[in-house]
Order: C-alpha cells, then structure tokens, then sequence
C-alpha cells in the first residue's frame, strides 16, 4: 500500500437533532442548539480538508429520524460537495435512526458519496480504480430495530490490503444503549479487520488497539448526559503502523455541577456561588457556549431563602441574564435547590415534639415500604410525561421531604 493514509471516521451525527430537556426560551440559546448539529458536521467536513484525508467514514446515524428532514439532507449535501470538490470520498452505512427501510434520501448527493448496502456486507475498494491502498467492508442496518449480529458477516478477504470494518452496533451490550446489531469484542477481533470503523455509542472510545476498534462518539453531545468531549477520530496508516487522533467538534458544551451552600447565609451568598460555576463551567469549556445545570445542596442557613419560589426565581433570572452578556456565554437550563436546613438532626431527634416524631417515623419507614410509596405517586406523573427522566430515587426523595416538612414546622415555631 502506499506510504501514508489518512482517513476521517465520524458517526452519529444525527443532523437536525433536538436537544432533549433542554429549557431554551432564549432565542439565542435556541437558535444555537438548533444549529450545533450541523456546525459540528461542517467542522468534521474541515478537519478532512485541513488533514488532506482521502476519506470520511459516517458509520451510522448521519440524520436524526427516518424521514432525514429537507435541512439535514441539504446540509449534508453541502459538506459532501465541498468534500468532492477537494476530491474526498465519503463512505456511509445507515444505522437505526437512518436505516435502508426508510428508503433512499430525496436530495441526489454528490458523486463521492457511497452508502454501503443493507443486505449483506459489502466490499469496496479504495481507489476505486487501479491497485487498491485499502478496503472498506460496510453493511447498513436494513431496518431500525436490527437485532442479528452482524459483525459475525464480516471477514477479510485474503490478499486484501488494509481492511476497515464499518459498522454500527452495541459492543458487549452497553447498557445505556439499544442492543442494536449486538456483538462481543471477540466478533470483531475475528474478522481479521484492520480498523474497526463503529458507530452507535456517542461518547469516543478505544475498545482495543491492536487492531484499531473504535467509537468516535456523536460529535456534538445532545442532552445533559452526553457532557464532554465530543468529536470524530483522525486516523492515519503508514510504516510505523496506525494511529488514532481524537478531533473536537462539538459546538455547544454540557456542564454539570454540585454546589455546596454550607458556607452560604444570604442570597447574596448564593448568587456568588452561582456565579462562581458559571466561571469555571466557561473556563472548562474550550471556548464553547455552555449549557450548565447546577445542583444547591448542603445544609444551609440560605435553605429557607431559598425555599421561598419567588426570590430563587428571580435569583436564576438574574444570574442567566449576566452569563448570556459573556463571552462565551453560559446558559444556566436548570438550577435545583437540594439544600437543607441548617439544623442539628439530633437534637430535634431526641426532642418531645412533632418535629422530633417526625424524624423518628422517617427513620424507622424501610426502604422497600418508602420505594413503593414513591412508585405510586410518581406513576401518573410518569405516564402523562410519556417516560422523561425523573432524576432521584425513594431515599432522597424521603430525605427531602422530611427536610421540607422540618423547614416548616420550625420556620413556623421562629415565627410564633
């Protein structure tokens, strides 16, 4: 083969995507998060251009839904055009959210892009002309909900160059994932495959180096859980053997923290706090707008300030008005007080008076007995809410509310 490749592999792109559980009433938040899929496509299409890669590998999920809407079938046309224009090929396989079963896209795609076929797996060679450097083995998912293992179909024809293998599907049955064309490490180490292109999980993993078997991740992070580094793998093949190159892409951050108000008496005091994360979630950012979710917790004499709605509504107003006027800014999509009161829980434990039965009965309720109460109050909320995460489980749910009644019962006595 020739001295060097290089080559670009992408996957889960899911151009047009909403972002899921997002508070974005903010024009300028909305409009970003609605743009960030494909910013971060046009990114991956300059890595392409800056590395001179022969190619870029989609392996999967390239659209969002089956129907590949008109704005993401454009979009992509418009990356894939500039990548023809520059004389680099694009190779894709279809995964769950664009299977073969959804039928082909309505836009005509440039000439460099070729969709590997959906009923078996297909060998192509790269040039297509002349003595090939490489060659790629794709299959497409011939429907959304594929359950057959197809990595057991791939195999390396003898006298093939270097082989890649590309494919989305769920290796060793990541639980976080569908169990979408399921396969064992041992699958793909058996095929004889010189780099595993996959597709399917969106966080970047390296599940082995010899050979290469890789998860790019999504490039850009769609919902609270997909905070991190987001992007697409530079791969480049020569004497020395094959080296992989994590590339960010994501245009948007996600932040997550916890804050301790311990230390915390006023609103000031948490409008510090509050300003103080934002500072660090900008600084982690690389750059990046930031979409960042705070959590208040601790035990502190702010609590009762706090758990008047009115003033800690206007507080986050406040705060998310500022981190917009930044630069980059930072949108703060959801702030929860988990704080609890400043008080000795044993001292009103060892009391005469309700508080102090209240503390006793919460906890002395078994954790099965508090987990099906829990499970009956919440049942209607789930099913009207169609399955939306509910984030927090029967024991913090029991300390929270024996906190919010004792916050209360004492903020009554003070008042007497």
């Amino acid at each position: 083969m020739a001295d060097r490749l290089t080559f670009v592999h992408a996957a889960d792109l899911h151009l047009d995507a909403p972002f899921r559980r997002v508070d974005a009433a903010e024009p300028r938040v909305r409009d970003a998060c609605v743009e960030s899929t494909f910013a971060a496509f046009e990114r991956i299409v300059d890595v392409c251009l800056e590395r001179q890669a022969a190619f870029l590998i989609v392996a999967g999920d390239a659209y969002n839904t089956a129907e590949r809407s008109f704005r993401a079938q454009s979009r992509f046309r418009a990356g894939a055009q500039r990548l023809a224009e520059a004389g680099v090929r694009v190779f894709m396989a279809g995964g769950n959210h664009d299977p073969a079963s959804a039928g082909p896209v309505t836009l005509e795609m440039p000439g460099n892009v070729h969709y590997f076929a959906s009923g078996t797996v297909e060998r192509v060679t790269f040039p297509s002309e002349g003595d090939p450097i490489c060659v790629l083995y794709g299959r497409s998912f011939a429907q959304a909900r594929e359950t057959a293992n197809l990595a057991q179909e791939f195999r390396k024809a003898s006298g093939d160059p270097f082989a890649i293998g590309v494919l989305h599907a769920n290796v060793g049955g990541n639980q976080q994932y569908e169990p979408y064309a399921p396969c064992s490490l041992d699958d793909l180490l058996g095929s004889g495959m010189d780099y595993w292109a996959l597709g399917h999980i969106h966080q970047h993993q390296d599940l082995a180096t010899e050979p290469p078997i890789v998860y790019p991740g999504s490039p850009q992070g769609l919902d609270p859980n997909e905070a991190g580094e987001h992007g697409c793998v530079v791969v480049t093949v020569g004497s020395a053997g094959v080296s992989t190159e994590f590339v960010e892409t994501g245009r948007i951050a996600w932040d997550r923290q916890s804050v301790d108000l311990a230390d915390a008496a006023t609103l000031d005091d948490v409008l510090a706090a509050l300003r103080a994360a934002c500072e660090r979630a900008r600084d982690a950012s690389g750059g990046r707008p930031v979409l960042l979710r705070i959590d208040l917790a601790g035990r502190s004499e702010a609590h009762t300030l706090l758990a008047r709605g009115a003033s800690f509504e206007e507080l986050v107003e406040e705060v998310r008005a500022e981190q917009l006027s930044a630069s980059p800014w930072v949108w703060l999509d959801r702030v929860r007080d988990l704080t609890r009161p400043a008080l000795d829980l044993e001292r009103v434990r060892a009391g005469a008076d309700f508080a102090a039965d209240l503390v006793r009965i919460a906890d002395e309720l078994p954790a099965d007995e508090a987990a099906a109460m829990l499970d009956e109050a919440l049942d209607p909320i789930r099913s009207a809410s169609r399955g939306v995460e509910l984030d927090f489980d029967a024991a913090s749910f029991l300390d929270r509310a024996r906190e919010l009644c004792l916050d209360r019962l004492l903020a009554g006595e003070e008042g007497r």
